[in-house]
Formats: structure tokens, C-alpha cells, sequence
């Protein structure tokens, strides 16, 4: 074999493979990394939530809703997880919280036939889970039932001197 055919392989091979590497750091998988607290609060600063939306609202129409408000990061339209209908209310971000402070001018008026409630969006506390039942008394001075008499007193129900009929 010829050693300038050699070189131009190896010359190719080379720019090959930083094409490749290039190509997988764009495309490779990233994991999520949540928000620490600082960045959710600042997060929040400038979101709105935004109540008794219509049921089949776009995030398009949400877009357009709050055009003049200022530049929209992202909205957000949570889903049911049992039924994939989603529910009526909306999270809209911001680009600063100047945007989010006109969008609350918009609380009260009309979207798609509907009065919306556009307030400012809180910070989620934590500890404070859904799934959790129940106070702290809860499964605590359970009452069991042993016996249920049906269409008569329970035994020593009623003393001898009292009957009610």
C-alpha cells in the first residue's frame, strides 16, 4: 500500500472521530438536576399562577394571553396522571419579575369565556407532602367493632327498668 493512502486514512479516521465526539456531547442524555432553593425561589419571583382555565386551553393561547406582559419563558399545564386530561390552572415564567408583576394586572379578566385568577406563584415548602394522611392522630384510639346486632339492642344494652318499646 501506498504510505500517502496510509495518512489520508489516518487524517480521516481522526477528524471522523471528533465529529463523533462533538455529536454525542450534544446528543447524550443529561440528567436532571433540580433547582436549588435560592434558583426556585428566584424561579418563582417571576411565575404566575393562573386559575379556572378552560379545559382544552393551548399553552399557544396562554401565550397570547400574556403577550404584553413581557417574554415568556415557559407554561406550564399540569395533566391528571390517571386520566391524561389536564387540569385548569396554569404556571407561566417570566423572563424577570417585572413581567410577572404586570401579568398579576391581569387577574379578573376574561379567557376564553372564563374569568381567570392570575396571582403570584409560591414557593413549595418542604415536608409539606400530599401523600401524607391524615393529622397526627391519625390510626391512633381506633374504635373495633366485634359484633353488630341487627334489629335488636345489644346485649346489657338497656337495663331492665327501661324499655323503650
Amino acid at each position: 500500500m501506498c504510505p500517502q493512502f496510509d495518512q489520508e486514512i489516518a487524517a480521516e479516521t481522526l477528524k471522523l472521530q471528533q465529529i463523533q465526539e462533538k455529536y454525542s456531547m450534544y446528543t447524550a442524555p443529561q440528567k436532571y438536576v433540580p433547582p436549588t432553593a435560592e434558583e426556585q425561589k428566584e424561579i418563582d419571583s417571576r411565575s404566575v399562577h393562573m386559575s379556572n382555565v378552560d379545559w382544552n386551553s393551548t399553552v399557544a393561547e396562554i401565550e397570547k394571553f400574556f403577550y404584553g406582559c413581557g417574554e415568556i419563558k415557559r407554561v406550564t399545564i399540569p395533566k391528571d396522571k390517571f386520566t391524561g386530561r389536564q387540569k385548569n390552572f396554569a404556571f407561566i415564567e417570566f423572563d424577570s419579575p417585572k413581567s410577572a408583576s404586570m401579568a398579576l394586572l391581569m387577574d379578573k379578566s376574561e379567557f376564553r369565556n372564563r374569568f381567570v385568577t392570575v396571582v403570584a406563584k409560591r414557593t413549595n415548602k418542604p415536608g409539606m407532602n400530599a401523600s401524607k394522611v391524615g393529622g397526627p392522630r391519625y390510626g391512633k384510639n381506633q374504635v373495633v367493632v366485634k359484633y353488630v346486632y341487627v334489629n335488636a339492642p345489644a346485649p346489657g344494652r338497656y337495663s331492665k327498668r327501661f324499655t323503650p318499646y
